[in-house]
């Protein structure tokens, strides 16, 4: 008798037209070269530290930028298949046409990142670079665990402190360990 071996299904690769069509399963968080990337949802914490950083830009949208927050769908390519998800993005309305309604298909001025214990280095490198190679203007990748916050420009990348005043756009700057006062007090103890 011939023993039965389980074999395990082969991963989908998933195409833009999956996407079009609404296939892609919500357990998928982002899609990279056609291979799904599932994630675990980010804690309290992370979501105060991104609403404290959207609203930081809220001046600047009205005229002049459209700002979204929370896991915002990034289009990096159609064929294969790049879908990323973004904390904060800010685009110049004036290169739009109105609010998308699905992914963003053109590289946003800016990008930040608040990073999850949960997420790798080789992780966060490949999505830095696809940013980087996609034509993202500005990454701010935010390291609370760390106390840094790593900007990445045309001019290269620089590493702050907690201490560091970090600009965002036009005017727009921060210190990591003001925010991270402000989520700290908000949050209590618990």
């Amino acid at each position: 008798m011939k023993e039965a071996v389980l074999e395990r299904p082969k991963k989908k690769v998933w195409t833009y037209e999956d996407y079009l069509s609404g296939r892609i399963p919500a357990e998928v968080s982002e899609v990279v070269r056609g291979k799904e990337v599932r994630k675990m949802p980010t804690g309290f914490a992370h979501g105060l530290l991104e609403g404290k950083i959207y609203s930081l830009l809220l001046p600047l949208t009205g005229q002049k930028y459209l700002v979204a927050v929370g896991e915002v769908a990034l289009l990096l390519s159609r064929s294969p298949l790049t879908l990323r998800g973004a904390d904060v993005v800010a685009v110049r309305k004036d290169r739009l046409r109105g609010a998308p309604k699905g992914a963003l298909e053109m590289p946003p001025d800016l990008v930040v990142e608040v990073v999850s214990p949960s997420d790798g280095l080789p992780y966060i490198l490949e999505k830095m670079e696809d940013y980087r190679r996609w034509g993202v203007k500005r990454q701010v990748w935010v390291f609370p665990e760390d106390r840094e916050v790593v900007v990445v420009a045309e001019g290269g990348l620089k590493v702050f402190g907690e201490e560091g005043e970090v600009k965002l756009l036009e005017g727009v700057k921060f210190r990591l360990k003001d925010l991270l006062k402000e989520v700290e007090d908000e949050g209590g103890n618990g």
